[in-house]
């Protein structure tokens, strides 16, 4: 091959690599990619729905328990949720201390009474006994019930797990402990002229005049 023919293969393909590079570069001018540094506008997100509305008050063991057919429900939803707590502890009658102490009869007895096992210093002094507004209270948040108590479980914070788990406790448990009264049920809603509404059923009351 000769070298008049060599260079012009070498020079066609030169042609063609600086053709493409032009093309590029002529793109970029015409459409030239400038992004801000800050957007110039965010969109304001608006979650539908209602708030979400904090604890109104403790539950209504005295009408949730008195409902049998409930209550079997409860302690079988509870068996389930206890399975979050038997890394640390026992729940058979006369079963071992582990990093916690056993919880056959929690339910009813004195705090930091269970024998062999070694609470901390404020659980030692929290006192009182474990019944149904107490284990309410200290399953839901623990450390905050007791502060510097040795049981690191952030808590049962799902309120219809918190009564089941207090439902199961209470059915593996030999102590009795009463069933609160239940709640006052609402008052009836008020209607605009200030007057209360008609229970279902009543007759509503004749105007004056």
């Amino acid at each position: 091959m000769s070298n008049l023919r060599m260079n012009s293969i070498f020079g066609a393909g030169l042609a063609a690599v600086l053709g493409v590079m032009l093309v590029g570069v002529g793109a970029e001018t015409l459409v030239h990619p400038n992004y801000p540094e800050k957007a110039a506008y965010l969109p304001e997100v608006v979650l539908e729905g209602p708030a979400t509305a904090g604890p109104v008050g403790p539950p209504d063991f005295g009408r949730l328990f008195a409902d049998e057919a409930g209550l079997a429900e409860l302690i079988a939803r509870g068996e389930r949720v206890h399975a979050q707590c038997v890394s640390c502890h026992t729940f058979d009658a006369g079963g071992a201390n582990g990093i916690g102490p056993n919880l056959h009869d929690a339910f009813g007895r004195a705090v930091a009474s269970h024998g062999g096992f070694a609470y901390s210093d404020p659980m030692q002094a929290h006192g009182g006994s474990w019944d149904y507004l107490a284990l309410n209270d200290f399953l839901r948040a623990p450390g905050t019930v007791v502060r510097g108590t040795k049981m690191a479980f952030a808590g049962l914070r799902n309120d219809q797990d918190r009564v089941a788990m207090i439902a199961y406790l209470r059915s593996i448990s030999p102590n009795n402990v009463a069933l609160p009264a239940p709640l006052p049920e609402a008052a009836p809603a008020e209607t605009a002229e200030g007057a209360a509404a008609p229970a279902e059923g009543e007759t509503p009351a004749a105007p004056p005049g």
